[in-house]
């Protein structure tokens, strides 16, 4: 359909949205300027949005007036935002910038879809706020890259607009659409991926180290690391 916003190949009903949330054509082009004019922006921020973006169009609105999901105490209003990219790389910074912009402007309860393409690739980027309760120390951009949406499509939780953000982020991050804890879940996700890389790498270091009190240390250090990637998997 020409009568809504795309960002390359990419538009609100390719991604699975309803057709009701998606941007009429031509309503959708955001300046990279109206995102740091007037602001304290560091001026390699600035240079980002120059030398990373092409143009920022804004998809879809995903809200209870557009969907009848009622909004929650944490979230009124999803973004999904087309980022026509540059390079290969998703811009990151750019990201993270934008939405924490927007939420402070909405008082923290507008969340953002980014969806970043690039030479016909399509990648998905969320934002999660730290929740040090559960395990994350920090707010950080997620994204999940090749995506293919003649293969899959965003899933709406419809209990309620906080369901329906937890439930995109875990699509995103965790490749699952569980709006269920999802902070404490990729804090898991986050340190299993830790283990697995620490575990590649004392096997390395055991398989080339000849002296035998340095190999037993890191065996034993191994078989540490497997029974801590064991409960975390097992959740115990």
């Amino acid at each position: 359909m020409s009568d809504i916003e795309y960002c390359g190949p990419i538009s609100a009903l390719s991604m699975g949205l309803p057709s009701i949330t998606a941007v009429p054509a031509g309503r959708g082009h955001l300046s990279k300027e109206g995102f740091y004019r007037g602001m304290d922006v560091p001026a390699a921020l600035r240079r980002r949005f120059t030398q990373d973006v092409v143009s920022f169009t804004m998809l879809a609105q995903i809200n209870e007036r557009s969907t009848g999901i009622p909004a929650s105490e944490t979230v009124n209003t999803i973004f999904v935002l087309g980022i026509e990219a540059k390079t290969e790389k998703p811009p990151v910074q750019v990201m993270e910038h934008i939405a924490r912009y927007y939420g402070e402007r909405t008082g923290y309860k507008t969340r953002i879809l980014f969806v970043c393409t690039f030479a016909g690739e399509c990648t998905l980027a969320v934002f999660r706020n730290a929740n040090v309760s559960q395990g994350l120390m920090e707010g950080c951009v997620y994204t999940a890259e090749n995506v293919n949406f003649t293969q899959e499509s965003i899933h709406l939780d419809e209990r309620d607009l906080g369901h329906t953000w937890d439930a995109i982020c875990a699509q995103v991050i965790l490749d699952d659409a569980n709006p269920e804890q999802v902070d404490h879940r990729i804090a898991v996700d986050i340190k299993r991926k830790a283990v697995l890389a620490e575990i590649d790498r004392l096997e390395k270091a055991h398989a080339k180290t000849r002296q035998i009190a340095k190999r037993n240390d890191l065996w034993n250090r191994l078989r540490l690391a497997r029974l801590q990637l064991k409960e975390l998997e097992t959740g115990s």
